[in-house]
């Protein structure tokens, strides 16, 4: 069987960390299976490597921008299919080529447009863009043959804006255990630390936009003053992907002259990750909008202690090993950190259950459960 995978959508965080991951574990397995990856140049950089049974195409179109992506992937993808003589495609960017004849399998890792409160939320041109994506996830879903969720929540979510679901799987992501371990007792975390001028601080790692709630936390924090040292600082890891939000943050840091106290890091390479949050005093995740959250499970697996949204998907993933707030409520973020913070014996609960619920996630099932996915439609 040959299977193409459709990587162009995997741009930053979760998305790019997910598709790595499962094509790795995806090589591994003992079949005779031909693999095609559709990728960008950029992208081929990132998920390239070499193996018999893979083949890679890249395409300097399906990387300018979103809008041309979806059009080359629904004028130009088909005929690349066919003239490959694939078998089946894999879309995990919600959408596949509605005129293709092909079978597919679609994943939705983006839930955000099916969210109208989100939508509200963002700019002419982002709501347009979000509705446009909504229609077209409508759509692949109709057309697939089977339609994978990332969690429960991602898919009743969904089923909520009144679609009818009836091939869907729920496929959880994994986590790397020889990358996300604790290091706290590693030399090189103290080396860490002292590269980013890190001493006590509470960290959120993602990428900066609007619904990842960062106001909130920052909000929270600065009312925390007089009540926890002075001397820990709130730090953000994660690229920056709205600008007028970040700027309206910096403004809102600076008039309450927390410059040095509220730290974004930016891009904090892979590798250095498991360092942030083995070190961090507490992980906290007040995004109100997720599919599955893959720095939770990150954060679990190096035994940090989590605070998240008291919403889906994240008690879904977390269970017991996290400590659930009101993502909304400035006041309520503020006083489960204090009560955290403040408590060793819940923090080392937290540290224990953290590593334990983190077991339960693992790449080689997620790629192994795809995979029998993709041979149950051919």
């Amino acid at each position: 069987m040959k299977i193409a995978i459709n990587t162009t959508s995997a741009i930053a965080g979760g998305g790019v960390t997910y598709i790595k991951n499962l094509l790795t574990h995806l090589s591994k397995a003992n079949t005779n299976h031909q693999y095609l990856i559709l990728t960008t140049l950029k992208g081929k950089e990132v998920f390239y490597f070499q193996h018999p049974h893979f083949k890679y195409l890249s395409f300097r179109m399906a990387s300018r921008n979103p809008l041309l992506r979806i059009l080359w992937e629904q004028l130009n993808l088909p005929f690349i299919l066919k003239k490959e003589r694939t078998d089946i495609l894999f879309s995990p960017g919600n959408i596949c080529p509605l005129f293709s004849k092909l079978p597919n399998v679609v994943m939705l890792q983006n839930i955000e447009p099916f969210s109208n409160d989100l939508s509200r939320c963002r700019s002419l041109i982002q709501r347009i863009r979000l509705k446009l994506l909504k229609l077209l996830t409508i759509l692949s879903i109709k057309k697939a043959q089977r339609v994978v969720f990332p969690s429960v929540k991602a898919r009743t979510f969904t089923e909520k804006s009144g679609i009818l679901i009836q091939r869907a799987e729920v496929i959880y992501h994994g986590i790397d255990k020889k990358i996300f371990y604790p290091r706290i007792e590693d030399d090189l975390s103290c080396q860490f630390k002292k590269k980013y001028g890190l001493d006590k601080f509470i960290l959120y790692v993602s990428h900066i936009q609007r619904y990842k709630n960062f106001l909130e936390l920052i909000k929270a924090f600065i009312l925390l003053k007089g009540k926890i040292d002075d001397n820990v600082k709130l730090v953000f890891a994660g690229r920056c992907f709205d600008k007028e939000y970040y700027k309206e943050m910096q403004d809102f840091i600076r008039e309450r002259k927390y410059e040095d106290r509220i730290i974004f890091l930016g891009n904090v390479p892979y590798d250095e990750l498991p360092f942030l949050y083995s070190a961090c005093m507490i992980f906290v995740y007040p995004s109100i909008c997720e599919s599955f959250g893959m720095t939770l499970v990150e954060a679990m697996a190096c035994g940090a202690p989590i605070l998240a949204s008291k919403v889906e998907p994240m008690v879904e993933i977390c269970a017991d090993a996290a400590i659930y707030f009101d993502p909304t409520n400035p006041a309520a973020i503020v006083d489960v950190i204090f009560k955290t913070i403040t408590d060793k014996n819940v923090i080392s609960t937290l540290k224990i259950n953290s590593l334990i619920r983190s077991k339960n996630f693992s790449w080689e099932n997620t790629a192994m459960s795809t995979l029998k996915l993709f041979e149950s439609v051919i």
